[in-house]
């Protein structure tokens, strides 16, 4: 019988690792996965999304890798910042990001962070300062008894 693995909850422990990070350096952005209300003036939203392309050849053939134990999710940040400066709020959690793994994001283990880029992403409906990075990871998950 194939082992169970569990994945985590990449959203949460996201959102919660920001949220620490945030705190340590006086950084008033709140980190979310859902805009609450009412919407914060300076926020991260952060969404799990594997439905945006990849380039790499395990997507190509259709497969994720033989580790199994291993995820990969592909996570988007919407950095927004009511008072104009989206584009620092995104180079801070770039950097918090990228310099996660190897290591623990919460009680996750990421093996590898692969930043795949950052955009200009003006809210259309609002016209709000905003920046979205993608990134790809690489997390373990955990086998079931």
């Amino acid at each position: 019988m194939p082992e169970r693995i569990v994945f985590p909850d990449i959203e949460k422990a996201l959102t919660d690792f920001l949220t620490a990070q945030f705190a340590a350096v006086s950084e008033t952005a709140k980190a979310v996965s859902r805009v609450p209300d009412p919407k914060p003036t300076r926020m991260v939203r952060v969404s799990r999304n594997d439905r945006k392309a990849r380039g790499d050849i395990e997507d190509q053939v259709g497969r994720r890798g033989a580790q199994l134990v291993l995820d990969r999710p592909r996570v988007v940040f919407e950095c927004s910042d009511d008072a104009g400066n989206a584009a620092g709020l995104a180079a801070l959690v770039r950097s918090i990001v990228n310099a996660a793994a190897p290591g623990y994001i919460g009680t996750v283990w990421c093996d590898y962070v692969e930043d795949a880029g950052e955009e200009n992403d003006t809210d259309p409906v609002t016209a709000a300062p905003r920046y979205t990075i993608v990134t790809d990871l690489i997390v373990r998950g955990t086998v079931l008894a």
